[in-house]
């Protein structure tokens, strides 16, 4: 009996003992996620910088941009994205001065320099992207024409932050009770000689509503083109359709 309870005992010290080398929890090498603003029990990220996954991945964009200078090479997009909202909630103006960037908070003001003519301009990050292996940066193609990129679709730059702006997102400020208006926006242009040369050829198409709509976008003056006003939705669609012969990139905004 005294020899059944020894064995016993060793079988239970080995056993412990072999448990005792194996890791139940192995340790994983992996980021550690920007600190989160606790508000009661639940936790909130500031907009500008929000977590956020694509294909299956997740980015922790930066807190904050200061000192931010970085390498790589930059693509551009355009119509295809035109007119759609981006990730800050504004409409996408292909031929404003903006970016798409994986990781900068949203509303960093970057200085975005081609290495290959040493041309450069300053822009705002207002979009996420681009996912592609090996990019670091989606231009609009109004920041790509600056750089003189568009050609060749892919260029290397230096990225500085210099600034940010005020986040905001996309809100109608209209009252309930005021009319709401549709415009086909045809073009926007930093100089003003071709603003007139398309307003001109809108209102010999018999658009007599075509308007120049001056704004002041991020430091830069652009002139926008506009078809006219219309009371509803159908009409100006309508519109659009048959400005896309001559005006491909044409929208509608409200």
């Amino acid at each position: 009996m005294r020899y059944v309870t020894t064995l016993l005992a060793i079988s239970v010290i080995i056993l412990m003992s072999g448990c005792a080398s194996l890791n139940p929890f192995p340790k994983h090498i992996h980021s550690t996620p920007p600190s989160k603003k606790t508000v009661g029990t639940v936790s909130t990220y500031d907009q500008k910088t929000r977590p956020y996954t694509v294909m299956g991945r997740t980015y922790y964009p930066l807190k904050n941009a200061a000192g931010y200078d970085e390498v790589g090479r930059a693509s551009w997009y355009g119509r295809d994205f035109h007119g759609k909202k981006t990730a800050n909630g504004q409409i996408y103006d292909m031929y404003g001065l903006s970016a798409a960037h994986k990781t900068l908070p949203l509303g960093t003001q970057v200085r975005v320099t081609n290495l290959e003519n040493r041309r450069s301009v300053v822009l705002v990050i207002n979009d996420r992207g681009p996912f592609v292996s090996g990019r670091i940066l989606d231009l609009s193609y109004g920041a790509a024409k600056k750089l003189d990129t568009v050609e060749r679709g892919v260029a290397r730059v230096r990225i500085e932050a210099v600034g940010t702006v005020p986040y905001a997102r996309s809100v109608n400020l209209a009252p309930p009770s005021a009319v709401k208006h549709y415009h086909v926006r045809v073009g926007a242009f930093s100089e003003r000689a071709n603003a007139e040369r398309t307003h001109s050829r809108l209102v010999k198409a018999g658009y007599t509503g075509a308007k120049i709509k001056v704004v002041n976008r991020d430091g830069l003056t652009l002139h926008i083109v506009q078809a006219g006003s219309f009371a509803s939705r159908d009409k100006a669609e309508q519109a659009m359709e048959r400005l896309k012969r001559q005006f491909p990139t044409c929208y509608i905004v409200s």
